[in-house]
């Protein structure tokens, strides 16, 4: 469980949905009955690492939670897989048609093939 927190949990943070899914995350991480468990703080700070030493940290990060209250780890585990997005990606004639990600950026094609 602990792995696919991290992953989902990286994933989220090197993309534009972390902002909308902060006050979520926050709630549950505030939720903690260990004072010295993970902030909402922890993970804002992350954010700007280089993609290594994001997932190294973020990986420690879900360690410790696990540690503190492996109740919230599901919450968070749940809370990370209902937010994000369930749309397709089509590719079609070497083109991507839907939301895709290229080194971070997030790129959403509107306009159909022609």
């Amino acid at each position: 469980m602990a792995e696919s927190v991290t992953t989902a949990l990286t994933g989220l943070l090197v993309s534009d949905a972390y902002t909308s899914a902060r006050p979520r995350l926050s709630a549950i991480l505030n939720r903690s009955r260990n004072d010295e468990g993970v902030r909402i703080e922890d993970l804002d700070r992350l954010r700007g690492a280089d993609s290594a030493t994001l997932r190294s940290a973020v990986h420690e990060y879900v360690h410790r939670l696990a540690a503190s209250d492996e109740h919230l780890l599901r919450q968070l585990r749940d809370a990370l897989g209902a937010s994000q997005p369930h749309s397709a990606l089509n590719i079609y004639d070497n083109q991507f048609y839907g939301p895709t990600q290229m080194g971070g950026t997030q790129i959403v094609n509107m306009g159909g093939g022609t």
